[in-house]
């Protein structure tokens, strides 16, 4: 949160980071109370909480709105044209959004138009990974930050991978957790 309040969302590629806890520590509550720290503190314009299964999506707003109190809101998303409505809209209810890998690769497939694709685009987003190791490949999370040009990514593992133990490689890009 005290990062985010200093990023200046002008310049494209900030460094967020990333978060590794044992397996059980609370990583879903840490990742909850970041997430709602920064969209009250007005750091962002959007917090997004993503994920790599749906199954994870379903479980993980749940818990969300279990740690939120009576006026939080907590967005899910029920799907890509949701998500692009949420991203899109001013309203303060919309900051907090739960949604998963899949949606947020298909936006641009979605048949955005320029004026949504600019909207959009001069939000400040700070967009927060859970198993990060395994939601969002290299490649993904360079595509998705050049679409979100305006945006900070943090990560959370509990099985980080680094140069010593790397997943196999995917094409020409190492797949280590710093990635």
């Amino acid at each position: 949160s005290d990062k985010v309040s200093k990023i200046d969302y002008s310049k494209e590629h900030n460094l967020g980071g990333f978060i590794w806890h044992t397996t059980g520590s609370g990583k879903t509550m840490t990742s909850f109370k970041s997430a709602d720290l920064i969209s009250n503190s007005g750091d962002a314009d959007k917090v997004i909480f993503l994920m790599d299964r749906i199954e994870l999506g379903t479980q993980s707003l749940r818990e969300y709105r279990g740690f939120a109190n009576d006026d939080q809101d907590v967005q899910g998303t029920e799907n890509t044209e949701v998500l692009i409505n949420k991203l899109k809209s001013d309203n303060v209810q919309d900051t907090l959004i739960v949604t998963s890998i899949q949606k947020m690769s298909r936006i641009k497939e979605d048949g955005l138009q320029d004026d949504d694709i600019a909207k959009i685009n001069k939000k400040r987003m700070v967009i927060i990974v859970d198993e990060c190791h395994r939601a969002v490949s290299p490649r993904t999370k360079r595509e998705l930050e050049r679409f979100f040009g305006r945006s900070l990514w943090y990560g959370f593992t509990g099985t980080p991978r680094f140069a010593e133990n790397p997943y196999p490689q995917m094409g020409d890009l190492p797949r280590t957790t710093e990635d």
